[in-house]
């Protein structure tokens, strides 16, 4: 089992993720991946700007799809409940994860609206 413990205090988001521009302009958020004997297997960072949010910086075992799976999901709950309403993640090496979830592709960007995409698969036609 993964606990997914968030991270929103901002000098240790910049301590976590150096290359991620932080401006006073977004809200911004990340969440880091622990086993029960507390062992670190991966993060990720978003941020959020009005009814959008950005998920970036991903660093797990990108093979693992639950793991991935579980980020993703963690990363919109959590901009979800920051009135975001639009996701929005350019990552190629999750592709699969993220339409899986219902994320649309277009040029390389994949978005989607949050509800939607947090909805389980028997729910998505």
């Amino acid at each position: 089992m993964i606990y997914y413990k968030p991270i929103t205090d901002v000098n240790e988001l910049k301590e976590l993720f150096p290359n991620e521009n932080l401006d006073e302009n977004f809200i911004y958020g990340g969440y880091i991946g622990l086993t029960p004997d507390g062992a670190n297997v991966g993060k990720i960072f978003m941020k959020i700007c009005d009814t959008k949010c950005y998920i970036s910086s991903l660093q797990c075992d990108i093979s693992d799809e639950l793991l991935v799976e579980g980020y993703i999901r963690a990363a919109l709950n959590f901009c979800a409940n920051r009135s975001a309403y639009m996701a929005y993640c350019e990552d190629e090496r999750i592709k699969k994860v993220l339409l899986t979830l219902g994320f649309e592709e277009n040029n390389g960007v994949y978005s989607g609206d949050i509800p939607t995409l947090l909805k389980g698969s028997c729910c998505k036609q």
